[in-house]
């Protein structure tokens, strides 16, 4: 579905990488090409961002389930700074390449992103720790990119459920993604 255009790579973004304004910040050649589904991971949140100020969203490998997310066209002089976005050199996340299954039920493979350190595989309907849960903004991020994606609506519902800590991004990050608006 996706052919291959030279000089570019596909990104599956799961996290504040959906909203269209928070990966234009970094990466300016960023594409929407359409959604698809990473099988055998669950969404889950672990590292605690200053810039957040709350965790960050990661995928943990867990048979049965899956993540909804975003498929992105990048030119590959992008890679570098969407690495350093996502914390390759601070060890923060690792990329990796994933089959991800389109709506068509054809695959593309795509780099993603995955912390580092797994949290504990959550059972349906196990709450996300208070530990471990992401500020209103960076929920705010995913959910309004979920819904501009236009992933499917029992995930979107699923995302909305998700406890936020009560606290907002920095002031830094919130004007970041309010320049970009």
């Amino acid at each position: 579905m996706f052919a291959e255009v030279e000089n570019t790579f596909l990104y599956f973004a799961y996290g504040s990488n959906l909203l269209k304004r928070r990966i234009h910040i970094n990466n300016p050649s960023a594409n929407f090409l359409g959604i698809g589904r990473l099988e055998d991971h669950q969404l889950d949140f672990i590292k605690y961002s200053e810039h957040w100020r709350g965790t960050s969203a990661t995928i943990v490998p867990n048979p049965g389930s899956h993540v909804w997310g975003a498929i992105w066209r990048l030119h590959n002089d992008d890679m570098p700074a969407l690495d350093k976005q996502e914390g390759v050199e601070s060890n923060w996340y690792f990329a990796k390449n994933v089959d991800i299954i389109l709506q068509d039920g054809s695959q593309a493979n795509c780099r993603t992103y995955q912390q580092t350190i797994n949290p504990p595989v959550r059972k349906n309907g196990e709450e996300l720790p208070e530990d471990r849960r992401p500020c209103i903004t960076y929920l705010d991020c995913i959910v309004n990119g979920a819904i501009e994606c236009k992933l499917p609506e029992y995930y979107i519902e699923e995302l909305k459920k998700i406890p936020n800590n009560g606290q907002e991004a920095s002031p830094s990050m919130i004007e970041k993604l309010n320049r970009t608006s």
